[in-house]
């Protein structure tokens, strides 16, 4: 693994569990791609782009139950409680803080960047297209980042 690589993979990890564990104290643990079965009908996902200085996506996938564990932390409210609004609006803004935490641990000299807004369950990816793919467990709930646009793990 190139060393590119490697930092692209360590940002990851960095982004997720500080937001994670910061914005709702819940541990996060990375785990291997095939212990993260996650059932289809029961998930959802949100795209982010990002434009400058370098160019791809990230995508987040995650079980709706999961997604109501942590958006009922931000609000102080039980699962529920929640309305449907809540949960895009929070899911949103994960990917959102993820992103610019992963850029921010990426641009190791500080270089501003520029990101897109959240996309709400987006196209299903080009089965050709390079990526980079994370998954990660909070409370044996599993959930999974990719990352397209091989300038994220190249440069």
């Amino acid at each position: 693994m190139s060393e590119a690589t490697e930092r692209c993979d360590r940002a990851m990890r960095q982004a997720v569990v500080d937001t994670l564990e910061n914005m709702v104290f819940m541990e996060v643990s990375p785990i291997p791609p095939e212990s993260a079965a996650m059932a289809p009908e029961g998930a959802m996902s949100v795209g982010l782009l990002i434009h400058d200085p370098l160019q791809g996506e990230l995508r987040l996938r995650m079980p709706r139950k999961l997604v109501a564990l942590i958006t009922a932390g931000v609000y102080s409210l039980e699962p529920e409680e929640l309305t449907d609004q809540m949960l895009t609006d929070n899911f949103a803004e994960l990917i959102n803080i993820i992103a610019g935490r992963f850029m921010c641990e990426l641009l190791i000299d500080g270089r501003p960047f520029r990101l897109g807004l959240p996309e709400p369950e987006p196209e299903e990816l080009d089965p050709n297209s390079p990526r980079r793919f994370w998954t990660y467990v909070i409370d044996d709930l599993a959930f999974s980042i990719t990352a397209i646009g091989q300038t994220l793990w190249t440069e």
